[in-house]
This record gives C-alpha cells, structure tokens and sequence, in this order.
C-alpha cells in the first residue's frame, strides 16, 4: 500500500517521481500482484505530480502481461479534483481500478 498525504504540489515532483520508479522496479523484481494507492488524504495533485503519476502508469502498461501488477487507486468522490482521477482507469481496464 502507497498512502499520499498532504499535497503534492510542484516541489515534489521530482521526488515524487523518483519514488515511483522505484516502487515499479521493487513490484516488478517481487512479482507483486498489487498495490493499493491511496490518495484520500491527498489534499491537492498540481499537474507536475499527476505527470509523474501517469508516467508510473505508463510504465506498467508497457510491461509484458505476465509482469504486470494490479493498481487499485482509492479516492474520496466528494472531492472535486480527484473525481478526474477516474479517468486513470481508462489505461487500461483490466489493471487499473478505481474505488471511492
């Protein structure tokens, strides 16, 4: 489990991506079946984060079937930016859920 607290604004986004990169290679190198990222702490995402977070995504995406690992991505509906956030399951169906 990945739990964001706070906000992650533009300050953390080279931290923030390098985190994430190596979470993929520590789940990949494991054969991780899933993480749950939970963002219902998460104040605010600037757009430098959300980049890196789609970059993450991406990265998932382009591994061969048998390394890919599930991302379930809690969100809180009732706030207004992380409603987008469903959209991050267009991706790819079938490894990317959202819950609210």
């Amino acid at each position: 489990m990945l739990r964001m607290v706070g906000s992650a604004d533009t300050k953390a986004q080279q931290p923030f991506g390098m985190l994430l990169a190596q979470i993929h290679e520590e789940l990949v190198a494991r054969k991780t079946p899933e993480l749950v990222l939970d963002m219902r702490s998460l104040d605010h995402m600037g757009a430098p984060c959300l980049r890196q977070l789609l970059a993450w995504l991406n990265r998932q995406i382009e591994l061969p079937d048998t390394e890919r690992y599930r991302i379930l991505i809690q969100i809180v509906p009732t706030i207004p930016w992380q409603q987008s956030l469903r959209a991050l399951a267009c991706f790819d169906t079938d490894t990317i859920t959202i819950e609210s």
